[in-house]
């Protein structure tokens, strides 16, 4: 019965709209140095709706964790929504003084980023697994390849300026692949280690382990070796974590890319307490639409996703509105956008899934419409004219999660 009332609540949501100072708090927002919740916003967060529960049991873990803000590792996937890191680095700097990165890509495709981490490279090129065929991609699917030597990745972690622990080295783990057993990869930090690796079997996607003091370099010695990501973690100590795995132009069925023994080794590298997946914009933007294969692609991952995670809960985020140019922009007028033709059959069938693999559910869309609409949204620079939101509209959405996540029961 509670579900049932709980699935009503979320039916209407999206026809209830109330008149909320949106440039107020988009303002509120931009101008903060530091990341909090403004008090603008508050009225908004209380009164919108918030995580729908489907999960049996919240974990006593969890609660605890979120309520200390310690030790407490969320992996976010997704796609262009998540790509950014803007919803994902409001999120870690709500939750966290100090916080660990966890996994990152090896290096971040154009228009991907993750804030928290600066890049330096020379001579790579990005496979990306939307667009790019690869025998084995690893968790996330971004791959980086040197295209001559030498070649070499910069790692310089920003959040290190101010964390008490910047002296302090990190333990990380590089995945990477070779076509041999000889010298592989020089590995140096800022205190002047230096490691010469060799890959233990060829062609095998292999991880190794070692504590740097950062920023560190890695040099591939060899044109074919590929580097598949980095685990960047306090080692058994506690870690603050808020991962951004997500590709612009993903669909749910994604990850049937990723080589599945590589993905669930990573998950159980550093199991992940809250899994948030925020998929369905493209699935929606195509002009045919399987929602049974939708449902058995998305149940299938979390199904993994709970096989090398059993504790952790998960979270699935419907898309925001999910609109289509359909005409150009003209010196006479703007660009003509209207919702997808799938827009509202994909937001039901992620509901269907949440209910049916029983996770808890946050209805993007629905939050979206209660706040005043997406018209309103792009008055106040939330939202662009298509699907995509603005940095400080994902921002507004982080603010929201964070607020019901300290809420969820």
């Amino acid at each position: 019965m509670k579900n049932i009332i709980m699935a009503c609540m979320l039916c209407v949501s999206v026809s209830v709209s109330e008149e909320y100072p949106l440039k107020l708090i988009t303002k509120a927002i931009s101008e903060q140095s530091e990341p909090k919740i403004p008090n603008v916003s508050k009225k908004l967060l209380e009164s919108t709706q918030g995580i729908i529960n489907y999960q049996t049991d919240i974990p006593k873990a969890l609660k605890q964790k979120i309520k200390e803000r310690q030790n407490l590792s969320i992996r976010v996937l997704g796609d262009s929504h998540i790509a950014g890191d803007f919803f994902s680095h409001r999120l870690r700097g709500l939750l966290f003084k100090d916080y660990t990165l966890g996994f990152v890509y090896p290096l971040y495709p154009s228009y991907h980023q993750n804030i928290a981490l600066k890049y330096e490279s020379e001579n790579f090129e990005i496979l990306n697994s939307r667009l790019h065929e690869l025998d084995e991609y690893p968790l996330g699917g971004v791959v980086a390849r040197p295209l001559e030597l030498p070649a070499s990745i910069t790692l310089i972690p920003k959040s290190l300026e101010k964390s008490q622990d910047s002296k302090k080295p990190i333990q990380t783990k590089i995945i990477f692949k070779a076509p041999n057993k000889e010298s592989a990869l020089v590995v140096e930090d800022s205190s002047n280690q230096r490691f010469i690796i060799n890959a233990k079997r060829p062609f095998v996607w292999q991880f190794l382990t070692l504590d740097l003091d950062y920023p560190a370099t890695i040099r591939v010695l060899n044109e074919k070796v590929l580097l598949g990501g980095f685990f960047l973690t306090n080692g058994d100590k506690k870690n603050n974590i808020v991962e951004n795995l997500g590709i612009n132009g993903a669909r749910s069925n994604l990850w049937l890319k990723w080589d599945k023994a590589l993905f669930m080794q990573q998950m159980r590298f550093l199991p992940a307490d809250l899994v948030i997946l925020c998929y369905g914009s493209n699935d929606a933007l195509y002009d045919t639409f399987n929602e049974s294969l939708f449902v058995k692609n998305y149940s299938d991952l979390i199904d993994n996703i709970r096989e090398a995670n059993p504790t952790a809960s998960i979270l699935l985020l419907t898309p925001p509105p999910v609109v289509q140019k359909v005409s150009n922009a003209s010196r006479r007028k703007k660009a003509v956008y209207k919702m997808s033709k799938n827009a509202k059959v994909v937001r039901e069938a992620v509901i269907k899934v949440a209910k049916q693999k029983q996770t808890m559910l946050f209805d993007l869309e629905g939050f979206i419409n209660q706040s005043g609409g997406k018209k309103k949204w792009e008055e106040a620079a939330l939202a662009k004219a298509d699907v995509h939101l603005l940095p400080n509209g994902y921002k507004l959405v982080a603010d929201k999660i964070f607020y019901e996540l300290q809420r969820v029961k």
